[in-house]
C-alpha cells in the first residue's frame, strides 16, 4: 500500500512539473517574457533620457545664441569673415 502511494505521488509530481514547465504559458515562458519586459523597461528609460537631451538641445537652439554659434563652429566649421583658424594639432 505504501509503495503504491509513493508511485502515485511520484507520477503526479512528475506530471505537475511537466505541466508547469513545458506547457505554453508555463514557468519557462513566464521567465522569458519577464526578461523581455525588463529589457523593454531598460530601453524605455534610455529612450526617455535621449528624448530629454534632444528637448534640452532644441530649447538651447531656440533661445541661446552662444550655443547656436558653438554648434555652427564645431559641427559645420563656420567662421566669421576675415577670421583665421589656427590648428594646434
Amino acid at each position: 500500500m505504501n509503495n503504491i502511494l509513493f508511485k502515485l505521488f511520484l507520477s503526479l509530481s512528475v506530471c505537475l512539473i511537466l505541466y508547469l514547465f513545458v506547457k505554453q504559458d508555463g514557468l519557462i515562458d513566464y521567465y522569458r517574457e519577464y526578461n523581455y519586459y525588463q529589457q523593454l523597461i531598460i530601453d524605455k528609460n534610455i529612450l526617455e533620457q535621449e528624448l530629454n537631451e534632444i528637448k534640452l538641445e532644441n530649447k538651447l537652439l531656440k533661445h541661446n545664441k552662444r550655443y547656436i554659434e558653438k554648434i555652427a563652429r564645431e559641427e559645420y566649421f563656420y567662421i566669421y569673415p576675415n577670421e583665421i583658424i589656427i590648428n594646434l594639432n
